[in-house]
C-alpha cells in the first residue's frame, strides 16, 4: 500500500535527511548506523591498545610507533542497526470523534518514524495493542508493509489496553528505542504502569502525546451534550458553559502536568502535539527538539 497523502515529496525529502537518534550505545545484531558496545575492526575509530601476539599487523598504528617506539593497534566500535519499537494507542479515544483525525495523525507519525529508521537500515517493530505486533521490519521497501498494517486498523471493541501493551513489550529481546504515541487520556495510574513496564525492558523511551480539537475544547466551548466515556461507555449529561469549560481545561492541564513531571523525573523525553498541527512543521521542528531524530 502506498503512503498517505500527507507524505508529499517535500516531506519525504525532509525525512530522508533525518535519522533515529539514541542516548545509549546498543549491543546490536546487524550492521547499521549506530554505535555498538561491541569492539572490533569495524568502521568508527575508538582508541588504542598495546599490540599482542596474533594481532593483525595491518591494524598497527605506525605513526604512534614512530613517536613512542611502542606497538599499538587501533580499536574500533562497530556501527550497528538499532531496533525502533513504535507503540500506538489504539484505545477508543484515539478514534473518536472521527473528525478530530487523531488516529490518522498517530498513524502518520508512526509511518514517518518508520521511514526514517528503515532508510537507515534500522529495524522497526510496530505495536498496535489489541490488533497486532509486527515482526521486525527491515529495508526501505518495508515501509509499504508498515503502511498496510497501520491502515488496516479499525476501532476495536474494548480490551485491556495496559495488559496488551505489556504483552507486546515482553517480546523485546535486545535494548531498543521505544516510542509511545498516545493521547494519554487515561488515569495517571494506567500511564504510570505502562511507562514503568517499558522502562523495565530497558527501552530508550520517548513519549508523544497527541490531542485533538475536542480534547482541548469540547463542543467548541459551548452547548449541551450527552458525554460518553469512549473507554468505559459511561454516559453523563453535560452543559458546557464558560465555567464548565474552565474547569475542564484546568483538569486537563493538571493531568498533563502530572504526566510531564513523572516523565521528566524518569528522564523520558516528552512532547505534546495536536492533530491539527501542520504535519511538515511537526516533522521539521517539534520532532527533532525531543532528540529522537537528528
Amino acid at each position: 500500500m502506498s503512503l498517505p497523502a500527507s507524505f508529499s515529496p517535500t516531506v519525504l525529502k525532509q525525512l530522508e535527511l533525518l535519522r533515529i537518534s539514541t542516548r545509549r550505545q546498543f549491543l546490536g545484531s546487524r550492521q547499521g548506523a549506530h554505535m555498538s558496545l561491541k569492539r572490533g575492526h569495524g568502521i568508527e575509530f575508538s582508541d588504542y591498545r598495546k599490540y599482542e601476539l596474533g594481532d593483525n599487523p595491518r591494524h598497527i598504528d605506525w605513526g604512534v610507533y614512530a613517536r613512542s617506539d611502542r606497538l599499538y593497534v587501533k580499536r574500533y566500535q562497530e556501527e550497528q542497526a538499532l531496533t525502533a519499537m513504535i507503540t500506538l494507542d489504539t484505545s477508543r479515544s484515539m478514534f473518536l470523534p472521527e473528525d478530530n483525525r487523531k488516529w490518522e495523525r498517530a498513524r502518520d507519525i508512526a509511518l514517518a518514524l518508520s521511514y526514517i529508521a528503515l532508510m537507515e537500515q534500522d529495524l522497526v517493530i510496530l505495536s498496535a495493542p489489541g490488533a497486532f505486533v509486527s515482526p521486525a521490519l527491515s529495508g526501505p521497501r518495508a515501509i509499504h508493509t508498515a503502511s498496510t498494517l497501520l491502515n488496516g486498523i479499525t476501532l476495536a471493541e474494548n480490551f485491556n489496553f495496559r495488559k496488551e501493551i505489556l504483552k507486546a513489550i515482553a517480546r523485546v529481546r535486545l535494548p531498543t528505542v521505544g516510542i509511545f504515541i498516545s493521547d494519554l487520556l487515561m488515569p495517571f495510574e494506567e500511564i504510570e504502569g505502562i511507562i514503568n513496564g517499558m522502562r523495565a525492558k530497558n527501552l530508550d523511551l520517548y513519549v508523544i502525546q497527541l490531542l485533538g480539537p475536542d480534547d482541548l475544547t469540547p463542543l467548541g466551548g459551548s452547548g449541551n451534550a450527552l458525554a460518553v466515556d469512549s473507554e468505559t461507555g459511561e454516559e453523563i449529561a453535560v452543559d458546557f458553559d464558560e465555567a464548565t469549560l474552565s474547569e475542564y481545561k484546568q483538569l486537563l492541564s493538571d493531568h498533563n502536568k502530572t504526566i510531564k513531571a513523572f516523565l521528566q523525573g524518569a528522564r523520558i523525553p516528552y512532547l505534546t502535539t495536536a492533530s491539527t498541527e501542520k504535519f511538515e512543521d511537526f516533522i521539521t521542528h517539534k520532532l527533532p527538539a525531543t532528540g529522537l531524530v537528528q
